[in-house]
């Protein structure tokens, strides 16, 4: 749910002149779909601020800022445990203590529920700014020192003492919640860590091979062949002048728009690779189905008229990529941008030959992205350190956790960086037939499949098991 630029999907909506983009990131998506599930009682969450520190690693920077975090005790009696959900990319929601897994278990274990903001995003800001100036104290790192802090502060209530501590994360924070048990074993009892792309990688090619393999599977006869044909068709089109003419009236692309600038076919290549993206990590397979048929029943898919009228476009505008970013209320956007230029990379890319997109996506046009945000520094070679460093710090594919369930769906895209196989007894995965990015983190639904069910069930229970509680028969 994790990922681009999460990238958690780089999914830009172009309208009249980049005055919009909309990025399918995964942890956003995650909060605005949790955001609109019921409410089954009054929500009794509180909202919270906690002093930290701008740098935890740095004694001699007295600076401080406020982060903000949500608190419900509805269900929390003496010795019960804490329940963390650790923000991500995004501004951070209240309703994970009102709705999903982690709700449950502290309902069934009369758990105290919180749900973390991360730094720099959302209202937890220490600095202000989109330079790299002002994002220098965004990392990993330094939002796990943050909500240890905040663990730690929890537990000096004598109401707390005997506490255990889970910690739950999805898509990227779903990575921080493994980081959390591996660099704070004292303070954190067991994780859960949903769909998390624990491999740092600059280059991330796999993503795109795991749409293939969705829609080559789960598609119709013929799908995979004909999104080849449709994408090879784009590709010959933008060859000349007359192509690009062709081109611009079927798809409604502003006739201002210079289509031989390659920064603008990588953008259009973007939104129409996107469309797959999202359907692979956030649909089901009968999503990916009536998706292929529609694709076999239009002999020119182009961008649907009901989005143009919902985001108000006379036409689409592929042009000025970079500025997109710099539109009021997306600080967060920049804010998830430097992390992949500065520590994760996650650039899904067209690189590899096993997808039918074309190499019209390739790995330069995001580190040029990072040059033009961020400044020269970042380059490639800037990136790659920063993915080494993320990797040997935390221990790639292989973190030397335990009580950390890994838990995935088989048709996520992100989930080809993730932990698929049991680290040990005490570091298991569980990997969901059928099912896609996050999944798990939320409550049963009518129509889920039994799959999903019982995975969450086998999820509680290994946390139920760690902190001591009773099982779920």
């Amino acid at each position: 749910m994790l990922i681009y630029p999460f990238i958690l999907s780089l999914y830009p909506c172009i309208c009249g002149g980049v005055d919009l983009f909309c990025i399918k990131n995964g942890f956003k998506y995650l909060n605005d779909e949790i955001n609109s599930e019921p409410h089954l009682e009054e929500a009794v969450t509180q909202t919270k601020w906690l002093k930290q520190k701008v740098d935890h690693f740095n004694t001699t920077d007295q600076r401080n800022w406020k982060m903000r975090y949500f608190e419900r005790l509805s269900y929390w009696k003496l010795n019960g445990p804490i329940y963390l959900f650790l923000g991500g990319e995004s501004p951070a929601s209240a309703r994970w203590a009102e709705t999903g897994i982690m709700y449950e278990l502290a309902k069934e274990t009369n758990g105290a529920l919180y749900v973390s903001e991360h730094r720099y995003y959302g209202e937890s800001r220490p600095l202000n700014g989109t330079d790299a100036e002002a994002l220098k104290y965004l990392s990993a790192r330094q939002a796990l020192a943050d909500n240890a802090y905040l663990l730690k502060y929890l537990k000096r209530f004598s109401n707390y003492k005997r506490s255990k501590v889970v910690v739950v994360g999805g898509s990227y924070s779903g990575n921080l919640a493994a980081w959390m048990k591996l660099l704070y074993p004292g303070l954190v009892d067991a994780a859960i860590a949903s769909s998390g792309p624990i491999l740092a990688k600059t280059d991330f090619y796999e993503y795109l091979e795991k749409v293939s393999d969705n829609y080559e599977q789960y598609g119709t006869k013929k799908c995979l062949r004909t999104i080849k044909k449709i994408f090879k068709r784009y590709d010959k089109l933008m060859q000349s002048s007359e192509g690009i003419k062709i081109l611009k009236n079927e798809q409604n692309i502003c006739e201002k728009c210079d289509m031989t600038v390659p920064e603008n076919q990588y953008l259009f290549f973007s939104y129409k690779v996107g469309e797959f993206m999202s359907v692979s990590q956030y649909g089901t397979t009968e999503r990916i189905k009536s998706h292929c048929k529609s694709l076999q029943n239009e002999s020119i898919p182009r961008i649907p008229l009901e989005e143009s009228a919902r985001n108000n476009c006379t036409c689409y505008d592929f042009d000025e990529m970079i500025e997109g970013f710099y539109t009021e209320g997306n600080e967060w956007i920049i804010s998830w941008m430097y992390q992949t230029c500065n520590e994760l990379g996650l650039f899904a890319t067209t690189s590899s030959d096993e997808q039918p997109f074309t190499n019209n996506m390739p790995l330069k046009f995001n580190i040029k992205m990072c040059h033009k945000l961020f400044g020269p520094d970042f380059d490639e070679e800037r990136v790659n350190r920063g993915v080494a460093a993320v990797n040997d710090l935390y221990g790639a594919l292989n973190p030397n956790v335990t009580n950390v369930v890994f838990s995935n769906g088989d048709l996520d895209p992100w989930s080809t960086l993730s932990i698929l196989e049991d680290l040990s007894y005490d570091a298991p995965a569980i990997v969901i037939p059928r099912a896609s990015h996050c999944r798990d983190l939320y409550s049963n639904r009518d129509g889920d499949i039994e799959e999903f069910k019982e995975a969450r069930k086998d999820i509680k229970n290994l946390v139920k098991k760690w902190i001591g509680a009773k099982l779920e028969t």
